[in-house]
């Protein structure tokens, strides 16, 4: 809550010919959290008995100000002028000579009018028809005896809306780094494990998470939010608690079972993600595995990469409430490279429109020390793409087993 001085009471106006003292000022002592008094950019209004030639005179000398309010004599308000209505009043023929000494109350323009504490998110939905046009809205704020307390704009509200809308993706964005670390990596006695991830612009709908389980068994997954910006944010934060603090003693088919119910609840159908859930155990060599419906994942093995494919693909999470998820199993050998990725990496284009492809990151991973591939990943898309902006979000997971000694 700030605290504004009130520069001149809105009530018992003193006439006065001089523009200087025809303009007055008002200011309410206090602004709230998220009153429309944040959003108001003009405090000044004239008597209603005022001449139109002074008021055309207080807008030559303030040459910043678009618009004033009109008050009666009580300082109850009545409505407001433009610069450019009455300027195009004035502008016609024999305008300034006839409507000069006109009182302005004749010209004053209604506008709607707010409580000046009224909440200005429910004004912006209640007029949200006329901050959507490309021309400027004003409108009056009074207090509760109806005293003029201001003037605010459709642009001034779009602004506010704007800022706080840009401070809250930056926000969120702080969050979500926090949360899906650009670059990570993990070693244990059996594997090692990196990831990174890069997001395209603004807020991403990538993950991954990797999670050390106390009985010596360790989790990690790979996934791909549909759509982008704050409602990715939100259910990547949503997946992020759920897989953090879950007891991965119940398995890897009630995580998922968990994780569909919480994503359809939450977002009813409109959101969806594709996704890799492992479980590796490292006393066997084992690894519990499930694809989401993502199918991005690769295993290099004797120095030969290819596609990790199953039988059956599942279906996303997210779109269908009654689903069963198939788990497989697979063992793992020493050197073995398991490889998960978004689409973002492999669709990313070049100048001429071509993708780099599976077929070129298969032939990186026949190449490539596996402890170097993440950042020859990068080094490779960024110089597919030269000044091709980046269309999707990459997010790179990888497990190197370790010969067991």
């Amino acid at each position: 809550m700030e605290e504004i001085k009130i520069l001149s009471p809105a009530a018992a106006i003193p006439r006065d010919s001089q523009p200087s003292a025809v303009l007055r000022t008002v200011r309410s002592e206090k602004v709230y959290g998220a009153s429309l008094l944040r959003v108001a950019s003009c405090f000044r209004f004239v008597n209603s008995s005022t001449l139109v030639a002074e008021v055309a005179r207080v807008f030559q000398q303030e040459t910043e100000l678009d618009v004033v309010g009109v008050c009666f004599e009580n300082g109850q308000v009545l409505g407001l002028v433009t610069r450019s209505h009455l300027f195009g009043l004035l502008g016609r023929p024999f305008g300034q000579e006839v409507l000069g000494k006109k009182k302005i109350e004749e010209f004053s323009e209604k506008a709607q009018t707010f409580d000046q504490h009224a909440n200005l998110f429910q004004v912006a939905e209640q007029i949200q028809p006329l901050i959507q046009r490309t021309n400027v809205h004003y409108f009056l704020l009074s207090t509760l005896e109806g005293h003029f307390a201001g003037i605010f704009s459709s642009k001034d509200l779009l602004l506010y809306l704007s800022q706080i809308t840009q401070e809250d993706i930056q926000l969120a964005g702080i969050l979500q780094e926090r949360l899906v670390k650009g670059r990570e990596s993990w070693d244990w006695e059996t594997v090692n494990i990196q990831a990174l991830s890069q997001s395209a612009k603004g807020l991403g709908g990538d993950f991954y998470h990797v999670v050390a389980i106390p009985d010596g068994r360790i989790f990690f997954t790979l996934g791909d939010v549909s759509g982008k910006g704050a409602a990715a944010s939100i259910l990547t934060s949503l997946l992020w608690g759920v897989l953090e603090f879950y007891d991965y003693r119940k398995g890897l088919k009630t995580l998922i079972h968990q994780l569909n119910t919480a994503l359809i609840r939450t977002f009813h159908l409109e959101k969806y993600l594709t996704g890799i859930f492992g479980i590796y155990d490292p006393r066997r060599r084992e690894v519990v595995y499930s694809d989401m419906g993502h199918g991005h994942a690769l295993i290099v093995r004797n120095g030969k990469p290819r596609a990790l494919r199953f039988p059956n693909m599942n279906l996303p999470l997210g779109i269908d409430q009654g689903l069963s998820p198939q788990i497989y199993r697979f063992h793992v050998q020493s050197d073995d490279l398991l490889c998960f990725y978004t689409d973002g990496l492999t669709e990313q284009v070049n100048e001429r429109g071509e993708e780099w492809g599976e077929a070129s990151l298969l032939s990186l991973l026949k190449k490539t020390d596996p402890a170097e591939v993440p950042d020859r990943v990068v080094e490779r898309l960024n110089a597919h793409q030269g000044a091709v902006p980046r269309l999707d979000d990459v997010t790179w997971l990888q497990l190197n087993f370790l010969p067991v000694s």
